[in-house]
């Protein structure tokens, strides 16, 4: 069974990213226990949209964000979100196709990139946020200080 557990290394300090990183380990548990409980294709296929609808608006609001404030890595940034979103697309295609599996394979990959996504592109951009002083879109605390120093130490 493949877990994603949120911790605070991987707050960034934007409270509407932050939700919505929350909710994507929430999609990604939850997507894992309907596997593991055999739940049916339908079922799990339904998880998958309401999964897939989730990430693009959260995708969408992230390079939002990174437009308004004129991110020098927003190119890099989306083309990380182009590329699970085609990765993610391939692998419905298959499970589609009758490849179970590839739901086991699914989930890992979905909680693996996750993980390193928020603490590494995402924390790269809100850093540069609070570099420049973007304090209305970042709030940073003592818990994201606290995880941002505990990422650029390892």
């Amino acid at each position: 069974m493949t877990k994603v557990e949120w911790c605070d290394q991987y707050y960034i300090g934007n409270e509407r990213i932050d939700r919505e990183h929350q909710a994507m380990f929430e999609l990604v548990n939850s997507l894992q226990r309907a596997i593991d409980d055999g739940e049916s294709m339908q079922v799990l296929e339904s998880m998958l949209e309401v999964m897939a609808q989730h990430t693009i608006a959260h995708f969408q609001h992230e390079e939002d964000l990174m437009r308004d404030h004129d991110y020098p890595g927003y190119t890099r940034h989306k083309q990380c979100h182009d590329r699970l979103i085609q990765k993610v697309a391939k692998l419905i295609k298959e499970f589609q196709e009758g490849e179970a599996i590839v739901m086991q394979s699914l989930t890992k990959f979905l909680a693996d990139w996750l993980k390193h996504h928020i603490k590494g592109e995402d924390q790269k951009m809100i850093l540069f946020f609070q570099a420049n002083h973007f304090n209305h879109d970042v709030q940073p605390s003592l818990r994201v200080a606290n995880a941002l120093a505990a990422n650029t130490t390892h």
